[in-house]
């Protein structure tokens, strides 16, 4: 069985910044999220997958954003020393020649959901998404499994379902009446997790909800019926798009690290120093015969 590892790149950066203590490098540029993410990825890389894709958002505005004006707009603005870093580690991923992949007008989910129905059919292939984000759970299938960028750990449908109760492509009716805070969709005023989890394992979707109104009591139809143009909004905004990523197929996306490569550019270049044990293990390992198993 081959594995393919899909990457949220921000999920993964803005960790790096806020766990990794400041790094000056030899120009006084902080430094510390550039290399707390090579040294994330390179972790990544100890297991040996056959594919890897890190997916990145582009700047500027989506098509959420023009659906949604206020679409992330509650979000605190990038710091300076944090947004500096971005385009410094841009440059170090394209020189490592690590996959990645930015479509304008689209999310990095969108990218990461699109691989996986792209590849999720076929049967000698695992799938294994790096995020934090739940929405992305929807992706979830016998043979994709969602992994949590602290954790580690490989998040599968059967956890899903034993956890909420219903399929994972629900989840996005389930957070289209909850809101996402993170995102700034609002959700539908009066139902709560409880409640939302109730009618998504009764009716799954938000539009069967709205097809069966008579069966539920007055209170709970008049909060649907006076706010469902919002919870089709929400829906329509976290439900993932189907992105053209024939540019940068799955034939195009098996990586080795280059170790020379790596120790001129981050160790000698960048100064990243501490690196160089790391790549020297994972160096004397790859060289030993592979063993069976990721986690």
């Amino acid at each position: 069985m081959k594995t393919f590892f899909l990457i949220d790149g921000f999920a993964f950066v803005y960790r790096a910044y806020y766990a990794f203590p400041e790094m000056r490098n030899a120009e006084g540029m902080n430094v510390n999220a550039v290399y707390g993410f090579i040294r994330m990825m390179l972790k990544r890389f100890a297991k040996h997958p056959d594919y890897f894709v890190i997916a990145r958002d582009s700047p500027g505005k989506t098509f959420r954003h023009e659906a949604f004006e206020d679409y992330k707009a509650n979000r605190k603005k990038m710091e300076d020393d944090f947004k500096l870093q971005i385009p410094l580690l841009r440059q170090i991923i394209e020189d490592l020649g690590i996959p990645s992949l930015a479509i304008p007008g689209y999310e990095a989910d969108d990218i990461l959901a699109s691989y996986i129905q792209t590849y999720k059919s076929d049967p000698e292939l695992s799938l294994y998404l790096y995020t934090g984000d739940k929405d992305l759970k929807q992706v979830l299938q016998d043979n994709v499994f969602v992994v949590d960028p602290v954790k580690d750990t490989p998040y599968q449908k059967k956890d899903f379902v034993r956890e909420f109760g219903f399929d994972p492509i629900y989840i996005v009716d389930y957070l289209a009446l909850l809101g996402d805070a993170a995102d700034n969709i609002k959700g539908v005023a009066g139902i709560w997790e409880k409640k939302a989890l109730s009618l998504v394992r009764q009716y799954h979707t938000i539009e069967n909800m709205y097809a069966h109104l008579e069966e539920m009591d007055a209170g709970l139809a008049s909060i649907l019926r006076d706010q469902e143009e919002i919870a089709l909004a929400s829906k329509k905004l976290i439900q993932l798009m189907q992105v053209d990523i024939s540019s940068v197929p799955l034939t195009s996306l098996s990586y080795k690290v280059d170790y020379d490569k790596y120790f001129q550019l981050l160790c000698q270049e960048q100064g990243f120093s501490s690196l160089e044990k790391l790549l020297l293990e994972m160096k004397k390992e790859s060289e030993k015969p592979q063993q069976l198993g990721l986690f």
